[in-house]
């Protein structure tokens, strides 16, 4: 069974009762013990089986016994009991190779090293850096129970935090202290990684647009089918880069020549604010031509990108409207 008290001790720095005895002659007052106690309340000093007062009777300097008066003469008539205090320094090894469990709120300052398994039930403060070392250093955040864990990065103007959707089995990297409120990167159990406010959208054409000949116009895409963040504005038909970096923008359009004009040519481009991409057809009149765009565009923040088409030739065209035919759409990828 578990032992009430004080432990034992297993390094030996505590003893057991010991005593010692000594002759009195009536004049000497200093006797010299075999292990020096702490204080004077340490020992009790009997002479001639009277105790005596430690407060006033007599004093310890580590092996010295010293009376205020000198004992009467007798064989052993002084006797000195050693209570079972501690006669020695107890030095903790720098290092303990333990397990070790802390239960409530544990704040370490300065340098601490744990060796072994640590588990601290409640808060942990560890003021200064952490070092996890070792052959196979491992952190354990969580007790497999069905609950969510997290990290929280704790920043002046803004917080971010990683950590474990229980619920969905995802882990997360998001904004702010509270898991899932604002996700930036999702990865579910089956590899799926995921970046759900990433910069994106697709706008269309909701219906034809007539364009006169041998002119170039700004395809009207009016309707949005998505728009992460908010980037792309239906009045102006223009997508506006948040911030600089490297964007994937994609067109399809589907033009209509007018029947009986010549053989002509028609470009759909898309126009940034750095370079034009185009795809240039060639088309007899009456004949439908479509057109696709594709390109890894190098924008800065605020860089505008929009369609344009431009026909040769033709006296007018129509470029068709709906999703499927004419639509724009554009991701940041880095």
């Amino acid at each position: 069974m578990a032992y009430v008290g004080t432990p034992i001790d297993t390094r030996n720095t505590f003893q057991s009762l010991q005593g010692k005895r000594f002759n009195g002659d009536g004049s000497t007052t200093d006797f010299t013990l075999d292990v020096a106690p702490g204080n004077v309340l340490d020992i009790e000093v009997f002479v001639g089986n009277v105790r005596q007062d430690p407060n006033s009777a007599y004093t310890v300097s580590g092996t010295t016994l010293s009376f205020t008066g000198a004992p009467p003469s007798g064989t052993n008539n002084i006797y000195v009991v050693h209570q079972a205090k501690s006669v020695g320094t107890i030095d903790p090894p720098a290092t303990e190779t333990i397990a070790k469990t802390f239960s409530g709120n544990v704040t370490m300052s300065g340098t601490n090293t744990l060796s072994g398994a640590t588990t601290v039930s409640g808060a942990l403060t560890a003021s200064g850096g952490a070092t996890i070392s070792g052959t196979t250093p491992t952190l354990t955040i969580g007790d497999a129970g069905a609950e969510d864990a997290k990290i929280v990065f704790d920043g002046n103007a803004q917080d971010y935090h990683i950590g474990l959707d229980d619920s969905s089995d995802t882990f997360v990297v998001g904004l702010g202290s509270a898991l899932g409120t604002t996700s930036y990167l999702t990865i579910d159990s089956a590899g799926h990684a995921r970046f759900p406010n990433t910069s994106c959208f697709q706008a269309h054409l909701a219906s034809d647009q007539s364009v006169s000949g041998s002119t170039s116009a700004t395809v009207t895409m009016n309707t949005e089918s998505f728009d992460i963040n908010g980037d792309f504005n239906t009045g102006t038909y223009t997508f506006t880069a948040p911030v600089t970096g490297k964007y994937i923008l994609t067109t399809g359009v589907s033009n209509f020549a007018a029947a009986g004009g010549s053989t002509d040519y028609v470009q759909v481009i898309i126009k940034t604010s750095n370079a034009d991409y185009n795809d240039i057809h060639w088309e007899n009149s009456g004949k439908i031509g479509a057109h696709q765009v594709a390109v890894v565009a190098d924008m800065d923040a605020s860089d505008t990108a929009y369609i344009q088409i431009a026909s040769h030739d033709d006296s007018s065209y129509t470029v068709r409207g709906t999703r499927q035919n004419t639509f724009f759409s554009g991701i940041l990828i880095g």
